[in-house]
């Protein structure tokens, strides 16, 4: 045997070296592959976060002017659509709808009408709304959605001692011509 040329044992060891080696450089390629998967994955979870953000959560991009302004409406709206006297009914109704837009002033106006004005009229019924809470549960720049805590004392000719009743709406506003007005009234 020559000590110039490798053994077999040698040669076997320089295999098994290079076989190795091989098998750390696919190790190290596919390392980077996850290392690049994890990367554009987070890179998507931000992009998604900021667009969820951006599109899905309106009511960051208005202020706390607005906020008040829509609860605001939401309350002398709730309270000029739930009080009213025998006597001034008329003008109660057309004053109330001067809080409403779209539909919902169309069924309001019907509904008031043919149903309220004649029953309260014939009996009587006085009613007084107060808002006891409201708060805002969304908001966008021309939409938002207030919950509003009410109670409303109730007399009439048959029943003079005042019947207070407790109740929540959900009250949907639209902004028009820079003013909110009820575009629905929903009670919870």
């Amino acid at each position: 045997m020559s000590t110039d040329s490798p053994t077999a044992r040698q040669q076997t060891r320089r295999n098994r070296l290079i076989a190795g080696l091989r098998g750390a450089a696919g190790h190290l390629r596919s390392d980077a592959r996850v290392a690049v998967l994890i990367a554009v994955a987070a890179t998507a979870v931000i992009a998604a976060v900021a667009l969820w953000s951006v599109q899905y959560r309106p009511d960051s991009a208005v202020d706390t002017t607005a906020k008040q302004a829509a609860v605001e409406a939401a309350t002398t709206g709730t309270v000029a659509l739930l009080s009213y006297k025998p006597a001034t009914i008329d003008q109660d109704f057309a004053a109330a709808r001067t809080h409403l837009t779209g539909d919902f002033l169309a069924y309001y106006s019907q509904f008031t009408q043919q149903i309220v004005a004649p029953a309260a009229k014939e009996k009587s019924v006085t009613t007084a709304a107060a808002v006891v809470r409201a708060a805002t549960a969304e908001i966008g720049p021309d939409r938002a959605v207030v919950l509003v805590f009410v109670n409303q004392t109730t007399t009439s000719a048959d029943k003079p001692d005042p019947a207070i009743t407790a109740s929540s709406v959900r009250v949907t506003l639209t902004r028009v011509d820079k003013a909110w007005r009820i575009s629905s009234f929903d009670p919870v």
